[in-house]
């Protein structure tokens, strides 16, 4: 099942990589110097609030919409969220909710 991955990170003040390339680096399992550690556990709880209905695993949680559903991972720098026929609405929340920590949401697909 194709997904719609969004990524989010927090930047600090001496990051010196573009949005393209801190989500290469991140995607491909490197730390990036110059980002700030995410309050992941308060994260993943603001999601659970938003989408009552969810189930967590060990590094991931799987939460329903409207329809659809979106899976996401995390890492002490950046949480990334993948959807899956997840109406436009419940994109907005969650992506609202992230943002909401002063994270910086990034589209990988429109970099290409």
């Amino acid at each position: 099942m194709e997904g719609y991955a969004i990524l989010f990170w927090k930047m600090g003040p001496v990051l010196k990589l573009s949005a393209p390339e801190i989500a290469r680096e991140l995607l491909w399992g490197e730390e990036v110097e110059g980002l700030v550690d995410l309050p992941v556990r308060e994260i993943i709880d603001r999601i659970k609030a938003e989408f009552p209905q969810h189930e967590e695993n060990a590094g991931a949680l799987i939460g329903h919409g409207e329809t659809g559903l979106f899976e996401v991972t995390w890492s002490w720098q950046f949480v990334r969220v993948t959807c899956h026929d997840l109406p436009a609405k419940d994109r907005e929340r969650l992506i609202d909710a992230i943002e909401s920590f002063d994270c910086m949401a990034f589209d990988p697909q429109l970099s290409n």
